[in-house]
């Protein structure tokens, strides 16, 4: 019993040692003492808080999936009637892991309409007037982009039964490729089998073409769906390089910490000391200057690098630091989107 004493005193005395030498104040070095420059001292971070004369400040994404799993949580693409559409990892827990929400935002900045895509074994590809579901089964189609309906058009399939001889089947995709308004690729393998769909618009009607392929199919980004979705914005897109439009006005320091740098793939990064505090930044909105703030900033200048200034954004002493990267996407109708990091997506707006 005394032992058993003994060894409990021991182990409290070693995570006493550990939350001393590891505490926060030993991860803050130095505090500054001087005052704010009065010229940032109205500057406001980017939330749903900021409050203008001039501009209007919306939060129009918020997801909760990690960047981890979803590098790229918040998408935004071009779409018909000069609109774009918003798409949103949907995930909340297991069961919603594969859905996402789409918004239609028109060119006044305004959400006019939504949908949500439980995932249910159909892929939702966006083509100009129409979403087309593709799935190794049956397909379908709307017209959600064009006019906001979701009634569903079957696609009419072509040698389902697979009687067709290869010289018919080639010579059937090589018409599509040469007359169809819209055509693409997709492949599957059932019990070890390899199908090719050839799926195409004609006739005011969406088709599809089956065809049974001799082995592994590998589908060309220039001959799927992708090549019809321009992604004109997309969220947790980190780079060194700042946007030539946002400019670093002031940097504020506030506290000089500890913080790491995580490599990846097996190594475990290293330590550096910096300040840590507030950035003012400015770019402009529809021919106006905007101006913000940007908390828990840290800002590196290397030899290395030729002297030029990295961001990061730590939210902890002692913590691993995140690229910051003031990501703004500007649209010729006058608003904005702006993305402090990928879970989240504002749009901004004059009054």
């Amino acid at each position: 019993m005394k032992k058993k004493w003994i060894w409990i005193c021991m182990l409290l005395t070693i995570a006493v040692g550990i939350c001393v030498f590891f505490s926060i104040d030993k991860l803050i070095i130095e505090r500054n003492n001087e005052s704010l420059d009065a010229n940032y001292a109205s500057f406001q971070e980017i939330n749903e808080h900021y409050r203008s004369g001039t501009f209007e400040v919306a939060l129009v994404a918020k997801v909760v999936v990690s960047s981890a799993a979803s590098p790229n949580p918040i998408r935004i693409f071009s779409s018909v009637n000069d609109q774009l559409i918003l798409g949103c990892d949907a995930r909340v827990d297991e069961e919603t892991k594969d859905d996402t929400r789409y918004y239609k935002i028109d060119k006044t900045g305004k959400v006019a309409d939504s949908i949500y895509d439980a995932y249910d074994g159909y892929w939702a590809q966006f083509i100009d007037d129409f979403i087309v579901y593709t799935s190794d089964r049956d397909d379908y189609y709307t017209t959600w982009p064009l006019n906001g309906d979701t009634v569903r058009h079957k696609v009419i399939e072509l040698n389902a039964d697979l009687s067709w001889d290869h010289e018919k089947v080639s010579a059937g995709v090589k018409a599509i490729k040469a007359t169809a308004k819209y055509w693409f690729f997709s492949s599957f393998a059932n019990e070890g089998i390899w199908y090719r769909k050839t799926y195409f618009y004609a006739d005011r009607q969406w088709k599809l073409l089956w065809q049974k392929m001799p082995g592994y199919t590998d589908i060309p980004n220039e001959e799927s769906s992708n090549r019809y979705r321009k992604d004109i914005f997309r969220s947790g897109e980190y780079g060194f390089e700042r946007p030539d439009d946002v400019k670093l006005l002031y940097f504020y320091p506030e506290e000089k910490i500890k913080y790491y740098h995580i490599i990846g793939g097996g190594d475990g990064g290293f330590s550096v000391y910096n300040w840590r505090g507030r950035g003012f930044f400015e770019t402009s909105i529809a021919g106006k200057n905007f101006q913000f703030m940007v908390p828990q900033l840290v800002v590196e200048n290397e030899k290395h690098d030729g002297f030029k200034s990295s961001l990061y954004i730590v939210r902890e002493p002692g913590a691993s630091c995140d690229i910051y990267n003031p990501a703004f996407y500007h649209s010729p109708h006058g608003f904005s989107f702006y993305s402090p990091d990928p879970k989240q997506l504002f749009l901004i707006k004059v009054k």
